[in-house]
């Protein structure tokens, strides 16, 4: 076991090798698994998570959904009926390939919807909530099972609305559900829905409780009504209008059914969302959790300086701060500038990764829909900054410290999606340690783009994330130990001796520490005894110049850290 895990980690960092040196040959990826039912069918067949991912730099990432979602499906009908659980286990079991970190689960609903009548006590769905609850307890067992390292959502729904769509067609088919239920009102569902989602929060809370961290839950009720405002009044009780953005998050106003425009097939749908919609719940996810988690091994974000230091120049020696244009404006080529100050790197991290996100803000021409690598961009880095810091029009065509320096990763569908520059292993070292970075974006075509810049919001300024000597390990690895990346090594690069810097876990506990060279080989290995200090120092005098792999481990843990040695 002991060397399957060794190898399976050499692996990623010979992966990471060849990627850094094909950086610009990147492949699509699975990252998130729908399960579920039609609030899991539409987010796939609108590729909802899909545009979410790429609004916040992921194009490269997508979700699947295949065999795992289906219409009006119950947590114990996947759970129960043999050819849906056959179909779910294929499903899941096809995933072994990808690197699937998500899996958002939207179950329950129907098993707890169809039971609810016009002045019935919430009360009479508890016993359809609990018997929904024993499934569900099984299906994430199931999917954590399948994805011991995957974080599970148990996703929210939000509001319905029966009265605009069977007042606009009143021969809509959902019409005559809603008359079987006696026409309950906005509120009484509403109230529905309430109920079933603080159950759903409660149970995942208890789940957390009991050491299951990986499950999540968060309430997004209300979340159409927040995104879309009722700007029309209504023509039943409560009759009023309200803006976008100004009903309170969870719940919204319960009076209120989702706003019509939120709708599906073509505002006629009475329980799903459209498009867009759907899109805007996979976006809160996305703020909430799964923009972070997927740059959960980043030591550091900076966000850029904004006021002088972000702006544009162009080749008539014209320029401006602000928002940071890039492409040609008035025929002119032009050049975005991002300043990021830097100084808060330790001086003893070496920098292994870096990543540029830049939010569109405008776009003249948006791009075909599959264009996810667009290199049509070049990132120029400055140690420093270009001239003064302040943006300045000879900033142009002032030299760089290292030209051409990412590769991109985007789908420029319009405004709010992201950019991703990966920064190339070899500009690294430019990133300034002791002051400010300056980045230098070129567009070669006729589009002309503008991106935010640092005066706004986090999420929608430029950021740079920052990645030091900890490694990435693959979360498809089922690990049967506990695997930290928190080997501390120093100084790094070095020539005669190392000193690895041991956490917490490690003071009094009796180990092994072993060196691998970068094509898996066992170059150095020593036990060290319950008596040793915080601070181990190893002889590496007699080892060849290069990458190392250094790994300390006993039954119980594993930690690993990298260094490099020098004449």
């Amino acid at each position: 076991m002991k060397k399957i895990l060794l190898l399976t980690f050499l692996s990623c960092c010979i992966f990471n090798v060849i990627d850094a040196q094909n950086a610009c040959s990147q492949k699509r990826s699975a990252h998130i698994r729908i399960v579920g039912d039609s609030w899991a069918h539409f987010p796939t067949i609108y590729e909802s998570y899909d545009s979410a991912l790429a609004k916040y730099g992921f194009a490269d990432y997508y979700s699947i959904g295949d065999g795992s979602v289906l219409i009006s499906m119950t947590a114990e009908t996947w759970w129960q009926f043999p050819l849906a659980r056959f179909a779910l286990e294929a499903a899941l079991g096809s995933d072994a390939v990808r690197p699937i970190d998500i899996i958002m689960v939207s179950l329950g609903g129907n098993d707890v919807a169809f039971g609810m009548h016009s002045g019935d006590s919430l009360n009479v769905l508890d016993n359809d909530l609990q018997e929904a609850r024993l499934f569900m307890d099984s299906i994430f067992d199931y999917i954590h099972s399948v994805y011991p390292n995957g974080q599970i959502f148990w996703q929210s729904y939000d509001y319905p609305n029966f009265n605009d769509p069977c007042l606009n067609v009143p021969w809509n088919p959902y019409c005559d559900l809603w008359e079987d239920k006696g026409y309950p009102t906005p509120y009484e569902l509403n109230r529905m829905m309430g109920y079933m989602t603080d159950f759903q929060d409660t149970v995942v809370q208890g789940y957390n409780a009991r050491g299951k961290d990986y499950m999540h839950f968060y309430n997004l009720l209300g979340l159409m009504q927040w995104r879309y405002g009722q700007l029309t009044p209504l023509r039943y009780p409560p009759y009023g209008t309200y803006p976008p953005r100004s009903v309170p998050l969870p719940y919204g106003n319960i009076n209120y059914p989702t706003p019509l425009p939120a709708m599906g097939l073509l505002n006629n749908d009475t329980y799903h969302l459209g498009p867009q919609s759907f899109t805007y719940l996979a976006e809160a996810y996305m703020r909430k959790f799964i923009s972070n988690y997927f740059r959960r091994f980043r030591d550091t974000t900076f966000y850029s300086s904004g006021q002088n230091y972000d702006g544009w120049i162009s080749e008539n020696n014209v320029s401006g701060i602000g928002d940071v244009l890039v492409g040609k404006r008035n025929a002119q080529n032009t050049k975005g500038i991002f300043s990021f100050n830097t100084a808060d790197i330790p001086d003893n991290k070496i920098i292994k990764r870096a990543s540029l996100f830049l939010k569109c803000k405008d776009i003249k021409t948006i791009y075909p829909m599959g264009t996810t690598f667009p290199q049509i961009f070049q990132l120029d880095i400055k140690q420093g900054s270009f001239g003064n810091p302040t943006i300045e029009s000879s900033d142009f065509n002032a030299d760089a410290s290292m030209n051409d320096v990412a590769c991109f990763a985007g789908r420029l569908r319009g405004v709010d999606y992201a950019l991703r520059a990966d920064l190339t292993e070899d500009a690294l070292q430019y990133i300034n340690k002791t002051g400010l970075t300056q980045f230098r974006l070129t567009l070669n075509d006729d589009n002309l783009i503008t991106f935010f810049n640092g005066d706004t919001t986090a999420f929608e300024g430029p950021y740079l994330d920052v990645y030091y000597d900890s490694t990435e390990l693959v979360t498809a690895i089922r690990p049967q130990k506990n695997i930290e990346q928190t080997l501390t090594i120093f100084p790094n690069p070095a020539t005669n001796t190392i000193s690895v810097d041991l956490n917490k876990y490690w003071i009094n506990k009796q180990a092994t520490l072993s060196i691998y060279n970068v094509e898996g080989k066992l170059v150095n290995s020593q036990t060290i005894t319950s008596n040793h200090t915080q601070q181990i120092p190893i002889d590496i005098s007699s080892l060849a110049e290069g990458s190392y792999i250094l790994g300390i481990e006993n039954e119980q843990q594993n930690s690993v850290g990298t260094f490099v040695k020098m004449k």
